[in-house]
């Protein structure tokens, strides 16, 4: 059976309930709304794609992403150092020897 897409957006049932809005990121990880916009101004969240009536979508790699910034920070790591880890990840360079 084929998923048909939603009329405004195109996208499918299922691909609509993978992506969260700013707060039901912010509910599903514990983070502050603003923290969240604080984190994509100084570039550590990439910009989110927008639905047809202009909201910000997550999807499930935003939310490993920030995630992953939230654990780094109760680890005690700083902003600086965050960016530099994510900076290996997404550049594919690291190596685990």
């Amino acid at each position: 059976m084929r998923r048909q897409p939603f009329p405004r957006t195109g996208r499918t049932a299922e691909a609509a309930r993978e992506e969260l809005t700013r707060g039901a990121l912010a509910v599903r990880t514990g983070c502050n709304i603003e923290t969240i916009r604080y984190y994509e101004q100084v570039g550590l969240l990439p910009l989110p794609p927008r639905s047809a009536g202009g909201h910000r979508l997550y999807g499930q790699d935003l939310l490993k992403r920030l995630n992953f910034i939230r654990r780094s920070r109760d680890l005690g790591f700083t902003l600086a150092e965050i960016r530099e880890l994510l900076r290996l990840i997404d550049g594919g360079t690291y190596t685990c020897g």
